[in-house]
């Protein structure tokens, strides 16, 4: 990418702000200002950035720092995840729609896919013309773009011990080199599933006591079964799910927030956890030792991290 900075962090009151790693320090670029109430952020190319808003979405020229186009979704919902694919902006709404917007030609009319209700979240399969969904009550689905025809649905796992359901509330999706997809749930339970097997179940859970997850985040360049997860209570979790214990390699501490978004940076030759928190602070971690590396207060309430 073209970027200066090594992230990008967007905050809920609608400032934007390009972040570099120093040594011992996080720099700041102030790209935009408050303006607009933002939700979600996302890559357009290596110079543009996705913002949205509840009903719109705006592309971010990072080098001009201006708005340079404006798309508005009309559907009775909120925007909860937005990703660019070819000529055309997937946009997933609370309500359950998918909207496909092209990006040239406005004057066509988008195309809509009902993924199911209260759709939380929506991602991409970055190698595949694929994307993900996922909410309340509303398990993993992947769906092929070409068809707009759901390919894999996950089941739910089997019940308990007294044969009480258990729940489903997907908050997070992401993908491995290998196309297997990992999911984090809002009651603190992580699945790997893979989407070329005969199997919907998991073919393996990793899961945390009295939380739940709110982000997540692969490590495609690094191994194919690890993942970290940030909770709801302030805690970073890295499991790898080629372990028998369900309980993580290690946790990642010092926040007191809800973490909003985690990521992987390299920073001085070493592999760092860089993490946004509710308690408006960032912070990186070294992944190998899981000790506290540098932490910066944050004015504002950020809500989205992006990585060079």
């Amino acid at each position: 990418m073209a970027w200066t900075y090594d992230a990008i962090i967007g905050f809920s009151n609608g400032m934007l702000k390009g972040v570099e790693l120093k040594k011992n320090k996080f720099k700041y670029l102030n790209l935009l200002d408050a303006s607009l109430a933002q939700n979600n952020l996302s890559i357009y190319d290596e110079n543009k950035v996705i913002i949205t808003t509840s009903k719109k979405m705006l592309l971010y020229d990072l080098q001009k720092k201006k708005m340079c186009k404006k798309y508005i979704i009309r559907e009775s919902g909120n925007i909860i995840g937005v990703f660019k694919k070819d000529n055309v902006l997937i946009a997933g709404v609370d309500n359950g729609m998918v909207v496909i917007k092209p990006i040239k030609q406005t004057k066509i009319a988008s195309e809509k896919i009902s993924t199911g209700s209260h759709l939380s979240c929506i991602r991409e399969v970055l190698t595949l013309d694929k994307f993900a969904t996922g909410g309340n009550e509303n398990p993993l689905k992947i769906w092929d773009l070409e068809t707009k025809k759901v390919e894999f649905t996950a089941k739910s796992p089997k019940p308990d011990m007294l044969q009480l359901k258990l729940p489903c509330y997907v908050s997070d999706i992401q993908f491995f080199n290998n196309n297997k997809a990992v999911v984090a749930h809002r009651h603190g339970v992580v699945d790997l599933h893979d989407p070329l097997s005969s199997q919907r179940r998991p073919v393996a859970s990793c899961k945390a006591e009295n939380t739940g997850f709110v982000s997540l985040r692969t490590m495609p360049d690094y191994s194919d079964y690890e993942v970290i997860v940030g909770s709801s209570k302030g805690c970073i979790y890295h499991y790898d799910f080629r372990g028998r214990s369900t309980l993580p390699v290690k946790t990642f501490r010092g926040s007191t927030g809800s973490v909003k978004s985690v990521s992987c940076i390299n920073y001085l030759n070493q592999m760092h956890v860089i993490s946004i928190s509710l308690d408006s602070h960032i912070r990186l971690h070294d992944l190998n030792s899981g000790k506290l590396t540098m932490q910066d207060y944050i004015v504002g309430k950020p809500y989205a991290l992006l990585i060079k």
